[in-house]
């Protein structure tokens, strides 16, 4: 996984990679999504747009596919999507069910608090 850019580019992680990944970095955002969510589809340009903004340079953004990452989605008490996880120093700080970007927004303040 190449993590160079990993400041302004969403990184799709997997089951393997997860909790590798957020052990190495102090902050990390997990976007679950199912690929026919329509909620999905709407909120992916807004979390790429806060993934850019430099107020949000550490933190690692991610996204993962529920359906191929069982393990994860279990781990989260996954229901519905899209699902957000937030991570800080390793451990889960937040989670829950967004429907739109202010939601996703607040829980990125929390997470940098």
């Amino acid at each position: 996984m190449d993590q160079t850019s990993n400041m302004t580019t969403i990184l799709n992680a997997t089951d393997a990679d997860l909790r590798q990944l957020v052990f190495q970095q102090e902050r990390v955002i997990v976007k679950f999504i199912d690929r026919n969510c329509e909620i999905c589809k709407a909120l992916a340009p807004s979390f790429l747009a806060l993934s850019k903004q430099d107020r949000y340079t550490d933190v690692l953004f991610l996204k993962m596919d529920a359906k191929e990452n069982p393990v994860s989605r279990k781990e989260v008490e996954f229901s519905s999507s899209p699902f957000i996880a937030t991570f800080k120093n390793g451990v889960l700080k937040d989670c829950g069910l967004v429907s739109t970007e202010a939601e996703i927004q607040k829980m990125l303040e929390q997470l940098m608090a």
